[in-house]
């Protein structure tokens, strides 16, 4: 009986506040055209969601598309310390502007449309553990939620979620995009620690993030993680950002 009432109550407040799309004041009809997260988006917002191809580098998830799926030259260079990288779509478009109104505006609406991208990361359900990338006490309080946390509960609902298991003490002093591979390396070393090594020991660990940039901070989340005796670590975002040789970001369609 409560079941109804509620499901009642929801099909009044549509009516009464109709669904709009994610990222633009589109409407979205009753009952959604699309399940999961398409139905988070208008059409024309949806066009601008890319899913990575089937053909990426098996290490680090970066995409190819113009040969067949291979190691990568930076992996070949140089291997990271997680196993796996894999994110569901380039950041970009309709992504690029949920994850930013989350994550800068405190809009948690955006929730459901991303943890809905990321539930489809599969190497999730091979993993002992969740944990979210933790943000620095400053930058927590600052923001007032860690949007890695509220999209990984969302996104993976009764999985082991491990908040706590990786802290962040320390943060760099300059934004990543301003300093080279090595600096960036150099600027984030020693800023995890694992408050209680006994809890990851020997447990295959998903690093789960929103957005994977250049990988270093996770990266470095990894080789602690693993130092504190994780049997392995796989990271999982909702986005990665496109590098310049990959297709032009395409733009999102106002309406008229």
């Amino acid at each position: 009986m409560k079941a109804t009432c509620l499901k009642l109550l929801g099909s009044l407040a549509d009516l009464w506040w109709p669904p709009v799309c994610a990222v633009c004041p589109r409407a979205l009809p009753l009952p959604p055209a699309e399940a999961g997260w398409r139905g988070c988006f208008c059409p024309a917002c949806r066009d601008t969601v890319e899913l990575l191809p089937a053909a990426i580098c098996p290490v680090c998830g970066r995409p190819f598309y113009h040969s067949a799926g291979h190691l990568c030259g930076d992996c070949q260079a140089e291997a990271p310390p997680f196993q796996t990288a894999r994110a569901a779509a380039l950041y970009q478009g309709a992504v690029a502007i949920s994850i930013g109104r989350l994550k800068y505006h405190g809009d948690l609406t955006q929730t459901r449309a991303l943890a809905g991208l990321a539930a489809a990361i599969p190497e999730a359900a091979a993993c002992d553990l969740i944990v979210p990338m933790p943000l620095s006490s400053r930058k927590l309080a600052a923001r007032g939620f860690n949007q890695a946390l509220v999209l990984a509960r969302a996104a993976f609902p009764g999985r082991p979620l491990e908040p706590r298991l990786l802290s962040r003490p320390l943060e760099a002093e300059l934004p990543q995009a301003a300093l080279t591979r090595g600096q960036r390396r150099q600027a984030i070393r020693g800023s995890f620690l694992v408050p209680a090594p006994g809890l990851v020991r020997g447990a295959r660990v998903l690093l789960f993030d929103d957005v994977v940039t250049t990988g270093a901070t996770a990266a470095e989340a990894a080789r602690t993680l693993l130092a504190a005796g994780a049997g392995a670590v796989h990271l999982a975002a909702v986005a990665m950002t496109p590098r310049d040789s990959w297709k032009e970001p395409q733009a999102i369609k106002r309406p008229a």
